[in-house]
């Protein structure tokens, strides 16, 4: 059978045999209510609590609305809640972009977006784009030594309302309002200390404390980040608004924070969520564009179905980067600290232990895909990347993906292989070979 994979702006076409393929994507959700209603109803009936323009009357806000880096309705979130907030006092607008550049054209386009909503409701605003490197109020130290240096806009407000988009995070459990406080309007040094803590094995997808499964709440990145955000809030109500879903939304909610990134956790898990058998053989495609953009976006969709993959298998990685292999912050760093440690000349089996070494923003991607790597036999990278990048960072070079899963089917006839559609939105888990896939 043919099947048609994101790859950049565009597919990729393979063949593949029908009665040994299995493609996973998120499932889908009939919902055939437009964005702009979504939101509404969220806000017009949130999950416990007062109506968002019941509590902004006569109040301070900080609004954090996410950077240009995500995948989301901007536009139709900013407006949303614009019009509820015309009896606030002041909005300070805030674009988290954590350790991102801040100088990035969509930034100001997402500022454009918030410009125009509050003319058009005639809101008392201010709106800054994050920048990590400049000064920054310190406003404590977390449980696990994380020093936490905060926007000083921030300390100004009576309430925080925050736009989130939910999904799957390769080490922070979940996308989620918390991410808006650390990495998002947070010093690089506060970032950096936090993102340290992903190294560690109960650092990955599928774990946040505020979990609904009790073995499933330890994640030290995630409670360094919640801890970070009670820091920054100092008891004042954050409120907010969450979607699931991007070109098309399949969920929405306001509320409290905390109840309402409970509930979205569960629909992220039920949408998003599979338990398979590991194969000997699976395909990754991130998405396409934006998510393969560049080498370092498009690794969290490798990261995500690598429980998918039984050790020493192979995997066929389809990701144009077509804006390189540096990642979403400054170019310098994200070269050093996550390509270059790809390319230390060591066998990629004692890769990771190096890679750990004198941990530096930007090495946890780095990390985790050098300890992939050490685990499975061959990652083969269909991209547009040049072919000495490639080979340079332990990675085998597909000139033709079709010819990979030929060679594929030749060597074991009878073993199946798994498709990931969109694998930058998975969250993949291991099965025994007892337990049905879900």
């Amino acid at each position: 059978m043919k099947v048609k994979l994101p790859y950049g702006k565009g597919n990729v076409l393979l063949e593949l045999p029908e009665e040994r393929t299995e493609i996973i994507e998120p499932k889908k959700i009939k919902e055939s209510r437009s964005t702009n209603e979504i939101l509404e109803k969220a806000l017009n009936k949130p999950l416990g609590g007062e109506k968002l323009e019941e509590i902004v009357r006569g109040k301070r806000i900080c609004a954090l609305v996410a950077d240009t880096t995500r995948k989301q309705p901007y536009k139709e979130q900013i407006e949303a809640c614009a019009k509820k907030l015309k009896e606030a006092n002041h909005i300070q607008y805030i674009i988290t972009t954590g350790s991102h550049d801040p100088d990035d054209e969509g930034n100001f386009r997402i500022a454009r977006f918030i410009e125009n909503s509050a003319k058009k409701y005639h809101l008392h605003y201010g709106i800054l784009i994050h920048d990590c490197e400049k000064p920054m109020e310190e406003v404590g130290i977390t449980g696990r030594g994380t020093k936490v240096e905060v926007d000083k806009e921030t300390l100004d407000a009576d309430l925080f309302l925050v736009t989130a988009n939910m999904k799957n995070h390769y080490f922070a459990g979940y996308s989620n309002v918390v991410k808006h406080f650390l990495p998002g309007c947070c010093s690089f040094r506060t970032i950096e200390m936090n993102h340290g803590l992903a190294l560690e094995p109960e650092a990955t997808f599928g774990r946040h404390p505020w979990h609904p499964d009790l073995k499933r709440k330890t994640n030290p990145v995630a409670e360094d980040m919640l801890e970070t955000m009670q820091l920054i809030a100092q008891g004042r109500p954050i409120y907010t608004l969450a979607t699931i879903g991007a070109e098309k939304l399949i969920w929405a909610a306001a509320g409290d924070a905390e109840t309402v990134t409970r509930e979205g956790i569960k629909i992220v898990d039920q949408t998003t969520s599979f338990k398979l058998q590991p194969q000997k053989y699976i395909i990754v495609s991130p998405g396409g564009h934006p998510y393969d953009e560049t080498l370092y976006a498009a690794q969290r969709g490798v990261d995500l179905t690598k429980n998918a993959v039984l050790a020493q298998g192979e995997i066929l990685w389809l990701a144009a980067c077509n804006g390189g292999y540096q990642g979403l912050g400054p170019a310098k760093k994200t070269k050093e600290f996550f390509y270059d440690p790809l390319t230390l000349d060591k066998p990629k089996n004692l890769l990771a232990v190096e890679v750990k070494k004198n941990y530096r923003l930007y090495k946890q991607k780095a990390y985790k895909m050098a300890y992939f790597m050490g685990k499975v036999s061959k990652i083969w990278l269909y991209s547009e990347l040049d072919d000495n990048i490639v080979e340079a960072a332990h990675l085998y070079l597909a000139k033709n993906p079709q010819e990979i899963v030929n060679q594929w089917i030749k060597n074991d006839p009878q073993g199946k292989i798994l498709v990931f559609k969109q694998a930058n939105k998975l969250a993949i888990y291991a099965s025994n070979r007892t337990e049905k896939n879900t």
